[in-house]
């Protein structure tokens, strides 16, 4: 009897601990169930679960959009260059942009300099992760 009630009592106190949740986590589980465009509450605001870049992208797609969103993702990806972390896949999809906006497909465009973006943030967000954990990495 004493042994279940210390069990209780640890796990009341474990579960109190991790109660807490991130906006990341509470986006990403969002995202995850419900998918883009879904409206979702955190500490009383209410947030959609689209990525920025999505909603970038979300405009009328004409040449100047088109060309005004390569460019940001161009700025973006220069600036994880900058950090060296920036990932291969990003300056495949900064190509494949570009040469959609010459081929006159700015829907198409739009959509791949996102996708550009996002992963360019997605570098920025690892060396930040890295800057702050890297102490997990080094052995003891």
């Amino acid at each position: 009897m004493k042994n279940t009630i210390s069990l209780v009592a640890a796990l009341m106190m474990v579960s109190g601990s991790v109660a807490a949740q991130s906006f990341d986590d509470a986006f990403n589980a969002q995202r995850a169930m419900y998918g883009k465009g879904h409206s979702f509450t955190f500490e009383g605001q209410t947030y959609t679960t689209d990525h920025p870049e999505e909603v970038a992208a979300a405009v009328e797609a004409n040449a100047d959009n088109a060309t005004k969103l390569l460019a940001a993702a161009k700025d973006q990806h220069a600036a994880v260059v900058a950090l060296d972390f920036d990932w291969t896949l990003t300056k495949k999809l900064l190509k494949a942009s570009a040469k959609a906006l010459a081929a006159g497909d700015f829907r198409k465009s739009m959509d791949i300099s996102a996708q550009a973006q996002y992963h360019a943030r997605m570098g920025m967000v690892q060396y930040h992760q890295s800057q702050t954990e890297w102490v997990m990495a080094v052995p003891e």
